[in-house]
């Protein structure tokens, strides 16, 4: 509920409101009564008419498939259109991409995992060693 006791608007309301002033300044004349505007908007995202009249209603949200084509429309980015629109949060727009593995030496290795003692980390970098070794009798056995 809001201070003044009118409920809070739902989600479809609230991105029907969003795509409607998006409309208006994209210059579509959704407020006609022949619906000229909203037939345009409708062709232009590849929606029915109806679903353009009961978006900008704020009845419905239109199924994801059709959000590209409506940002298209509305000249708009469709990620912020989600997020202005109330669909997505901020932070779900977030994306970083995944660093690449860094190559880590054993003697880095045995620090990391907190091994500080001289003899313990030269042992660590002798075992590693030899398990990166090729298996002799592996590699003979796969050839046969």
């Amino acid at each position: 509920m809001t201070t003044d006791g009118d409920p809070a608007p739902t989600r479809a309301q609230k991105f029907g409101e969003y795509v409607s002033t998006a409309a208006r300044a994209a210059g579509y004349d959704i407020d006609s009564p022949r619906g000229g505007g909203k037939k345009a908007l409708a062709d232009r995202a590849g929606m029915s008419h109806a679903s353009v009249s009961r978006m900008l209603a704020g009845q419905t949200i239109p199924d994801p498939k059709f959000f590209e084509s409506l940002a298209d429309a509305l000249k708009l980015e469709v990620g912020r259109m989600l997020v202005e629109a109330g669909v997505l949060s901020e932070r779900s727009l977030s994306y970083e991409e995944p660093r690449p593995p860094q190559e880590i030496n054993p003697r880095e290795m045995a620090r990391t995992l907190g091994i500080t003692a001289p003899d313990k980390i030269e042992a660590f970098v002798a075992m590693a060693k030899a398990l990166a070794e090729p298996d002799e009798h592996h590699a003979t056995r796969r050839s046969a």
